[in-house]
C-alpha cells in the first residue's frame, strides 16, 4: 500500500470523474489541483457568504466543469479554461426553491428541479437561454434521478411525469428539448425509468405494490415486452401476490439487467429477449463448499482497533438486521446491486443481512465469495475501469476512514485505514472514500477526504518500482499558471510511519496564493431569473 502525503481539504472536496483533478473549497477559494503533481492549477476566489452556504458541489461528467450552488445562486467554473465562469442568479421563482441541481446532457447545461415538482428548468450556458418542462414526477433529493435519464450517445432526454392521475413518459430532442414522442405507460404508479448503457432500451419500473412489473421500450418509445416476474421455485406459492421490484442494475455492456425484489432473490435478465437467465438466492446459512467466506475480526490494541479478515471453514450464519440494529420494522429485500465492468461478477446486499455482501459469478452461475463485515455496509462499488475489484464502505464512527477492497486473486481482502495516515490518527467530520480513476498501471487507487485532510492511496506493494502512481509527477516542483512556485515535493508516507510525519508535512505546506477578485472574472454567462 502506498499513500500520498495529506493535502489540505474541507467538507467540499471531490476528485473529477476522470481522476485528473481534485477540487476543494478552502477559505473562500475554489482550489483545483492536478492529481499527477498534487499542485494547484487554479485558485478561484469566492464571495465569503457564498462559500459558507454551498449546498451543491459537483463535477460535470466531462471532468471539465465544476458546479457550486447555494439557495439562490449557481456558479459554474472550468478546470481547464481560467477565463470561464458562469452564474445563474435566482434559478427558480421567488415562491419556490431549487431542490435538486445537476449537469444536463453536457457540461454546458444545468438542470434545476423546483420544489413541489412544479417544473424542471434546463439552463443552456452557451446560449444564455432556459427551457421549462412542467411537472416532473420525481424531484426530491434521493429519488430525483429515478425520474429522468439521458439516452447514451444521442442524449435524448426521457422524463417521467404525471398528469390527470396517469404516468406520462416524454422523449425530448437534444438541446431544443422539444417533445418528439410521449405516451401513458401501462403503469399504476411508475417508480423509475432507466436507459440501458448501450441506449437500445428504456426500462420503466412499476411500483412494488403492483407486483413484479418492468416495461421495456425501444429507443423510440415502442413497447417491446412487459416482464411480470421471475419463474417461481417449486416451493413458492402465490408469488404474484408479493411485493415487486425494489432495485435494478444494468451491466456495463447493456446485455444483462439484474432485478432485486422484496424477497432474498435476484433475477438476471438477458436483454436479448428479457427472459430469466439466472436466479441468485441469498441464504442466512452459508456453507463453505467452494466459497470463500471472509469475516472481519476486530481486536483492541493500545494503538487502536486492529482489523483483519478470517477465512471461515465452517457453516456461517451472518448477523441479521434484528440482531445488529433492533427495529420494530421488519426489513427485507435486495437493498443494492452492482455489476463489475467485465459483466461477470454481481455484488448484492440483502436488507435483513446488513453486514454481508454476496459476490456471484454470472458466467459459471455460482456464489463466488461472501464478505461479512463487523459493521453494517453503507455502499459497495466496483472499480470503474479495472475488472473484478470491489470497494466496500461501512457505517459507524469506528469504520470512518476505512475501506475494504476485494479481488478474487488476492490471498485475502485488503483493509485500507486512512486514519493511520492522518495527524494523531483522527478523522474529522464526514469521510469520503471513492475510487480514483487515474492509474494506468492496473493497480487500483483510492481517494479519501474528511473536513481537514485529503489523501490518495495506491493499492500496490510498498516500495514497488513498477507502479504508475496517480501522483507520480508530484516529486517535481511545479509552477502555477501565474508563475509562482507552489507546494513542496511529494513525500511517500509508509503506512507504519504516517502518524509520525503527517503533521510535519501539513505544517510545512505553503499557503496557495489566490488572484483577482470575483468581480474581475470574465463571466461567459450570467443569467438572472
Amino acid at each position: 500500500m502506498q499513500f500520498s502525503r495529506p493535502l489540505k481539504s474541507s467538507a467540499h472536496c471531490l476528485p473529477s470523474p476522470d481522476g485528473a483533478y481534485i477540487a476543494t473549497i478552502i477559505q473562500a477559494k475554489l482550489i483545483i489541483r492536478s492529481t499527477r503533481s498534487l499542485q494547484a492549477t487554479r485558485a478561484i476566489p469566492l464571495p465569503a457568504a457564498f462559500s459558507t452556504s454551498i449546498s451543491n458541489f459537483l463535477w460535470s461528467p466531462s471532468s471539465q466543469r465544476i458546479l457550486l450552488s447555494s439557495d439562490n445562486i449557481i456558479r459554474v467554473f472550468s478546470a481547464v479554461t481560467p477565463q470561464y465562469s458562469a452564474t445563474i442568479a435566482s434559478p427558480t421563482s421567488e415562491t419556490t426553491k431549487a431542490v435538486y441541481i445537476s449537469f444536463g446532457a453536457s457540461h454546458d447545461e444545468v438542470l434545476v428541479f423546483s420544489d413541489f415538482g412544479l417544473k424542471l428548468t434546463i439552463f443552456n450556458l452557451t446560449t444564455s437561454t432556459s427551457i421549462d418542462i412542467p411537472g416532473p414526477k420525481w424531484f426530491l433529493p434521493g429519488n430525483e434521478g429515478k425520474g429522468y435519464g439521458y439516452r447514451p450517445k444521442t442524449q435524448h432526454l426521457a422524463l417521467l411525469s404525471r398528469g390527470s392521475g396517469k404516468d406520462v413518459i416524454s422523449l425530448h430532442s437534444k438541446e431544443t428539448y422539444k417533445v418528439f414522442r410521449s405516451w401513458n405507460p401501462d403503469t399504476i404508479d411508475a417508480q423509475a425509468l432507466s436507459w440501458s448503457p448501450d441506449g437500445k432500451w428504456l426500462a420503466v419500473i412499476e411500483s412494488a405494490a403492483q407486483g413484479h412489473r418492468i416495461l421495456f421500450y425501444t429507443a423510440d418509445g415502442h413497447l417491446f415486452k412487459a416482464w411480470t416476474g421471475p419463474r417461481p421455485a417449486a416451493d413458492e406459492k402465490d408469488i404474484d401476490c408479493g411485493a415487486g421490484v425494489k432495485t435494478v442494475e444494468w451491466s456495463v455492456d447493456g446485455r444483462q439487467l439484474a432485478v432485486g425484489d422484496y424477497s432474498q432473490r435476484v433475477t438476471l435478465l438477458s436483454t436479448a429477449n428479457f427472459s430469466e437467465a439466472m436466479r441468485l438466492d441469498h441464504s442466512t446459512t452459508i456453507r463453505p463448499d467452494g466459497i470463500h467466506i471472509w469475516q472481519e475480526q476486530l481486536k483492541a490494541t493500545p494503538s487502536g482497533l486492529d482489523r483483519s479478515y478470517h477465512l471461515q471453514t465452517q457453516v456461517t450464519c451472518p448477523p441479521t438486521s434484528a440482531s445488529s440494529t433492533p427495529s420494530p420494522e421488519a426489513k427485507s429485500g435486495i437493498v443494492s446491486l452492482a455489476i463489475d465492468t467485465s459483466g461477470t461478477l454481481v455484488a448484492s446486499r440483502c436488507e435483513n443481512l446488513p453486514t454481508t455482501v454476496f459476490i456471484w459469478d454470472s458466467s459459471s452461475k455460482i456464489l463466488k465469495a461472501v464478505l461479512i463485515q463487523h459493521s453494517p455496509i453503507a455502499k459497495v462499488t466496483w472499480h470503474p475501469t479495472i475488472n473484478e475489484v470491489l470497494l466496500i464502505r461501512c457505517e459507524g464512527d469506528e469504520s470512518k476512514g476505512v475501506a475494504y477492497v476485494w479481488e478474487p486473486s488476492w490471498e485475502e481482502p485488503k483493509i485500507v485505514n486512512f486514519g493511520s495516515q492522518l495527524p494523531e490518527g483522527k478523522i474529522m467530520g464526514k469521510a469520503v472514500i471513492r475510487w480514483l480513476r487515474a492509474s494506468e498501471s492496473g493497480y487500483p487507487a483510492l481517494f479519501f477526504s474528511d473536513t481537514h485532510d485529503c489523501i490518495l492511496a495506491s493499492i500496490s506493494e510498498s516500495g514497488a518500482t513498477d507502479v504508475d502512481l496517480p501522483w507520480k509527477d508530484a516529486e517535481e516542483k511545479a509552477v502555477d499558471i501565474y508563475g509562482q512556485l507552489e507546494e513542496s515535493p511529494l513525500v511517500l508516507v509508509p503506512a507504519e510511519k504516517g502518524k509520525a510525519t503527517a503533521r510535519q508535512i501539513m505544517d510545512n505546506e505553503p499557503t496557495i496564493t489566490t488572484f483577482g477578485a470575483l468581480g474581475d472574472m470574465d463571466d461567459t454567462f450570467h443569467f438572472k431569473r
